[in-house]
């Protein structure tokens, strides 16, 4: 089977400040969970594919409507790891240290996280398990930077092969096949 990834279009949020506390990086991720995105009509991915699965994330959405003319298949399974402050303490840090941290904590499983390491890895097998399934030739996935990273990580341990960049793109297709060796 072909899979293909693809990371929704670029978010339209610029931070409002440079260090935050920890009840402040909550509501700059709020903001951007609810910002639109910015389309690119230059791209589109409508052929070849057996259908799309989307994140149910609105940004994901919209970027699935606007590259895929087909069938689109929303899925729980596939929306971003949630993000949130990895502690409650008086301090201020840079988003980048603020997203650090938290992904650290995902990593180890705590509870400061609204979803932990285990909790999406079952969640992206359940996925893996619902497509393998369903004989597909092709399917075409659009969702989220950090899930894709994770998502590449069980496929590569099942036997499928590609590369993905560190930091995946917006709206650039990466492509997975199982068993084939492609350079």
């Amino acid at each position: 089977m072909k899979i293909g990834l693809i990371r929704h279009f670029k978010v339209d949020f610029t931070p409002s400040k440079k260090y935050y506390t920890a009840e402040e990086f909550s509501d700059a991720m709020d903001r951007y969970e609810n910002s639109p995105i910015i389309i690119n009509p230059l791209i589109t991915h409508n052929t070849g594919w057996d259908i799309c699965y989307c994140s149910t994330i609105s940004r994901a959405v919209e970027t699935a409507k606007n590259i895929y003319n087909d069938t689109i298949v929303y899925s729980d399974l596939i929306v971003e790891v949630p993000i949130a402050p990895f502690t409650k303490r008086k301090i201020r840090l840079s988003s980048f240290f603020w997203h650090l941290g938290g992904r650290i904590a995902w990593y180890r499983n705590r509870c400061s996280q609204p979803e932990t390491r285990k909790e999406t890895l079952c969640r992206i097998n359940n996925f893996i398990d619902e497509i393998s399934g369903k004989n597909y030739n092709s399917v075409l996935l659009v969702t989220h930077g950090f899930f894709m990273r994770v998502f590449v990580e069980q496929l590569l341990k099942i036997g499928y092969n590609g590369k993905i960049d560190l930091r995946p793109e917006n709206g650039k297709l990466y492509i997975f096949r199982k068993g084939i060796l492609r350079r």
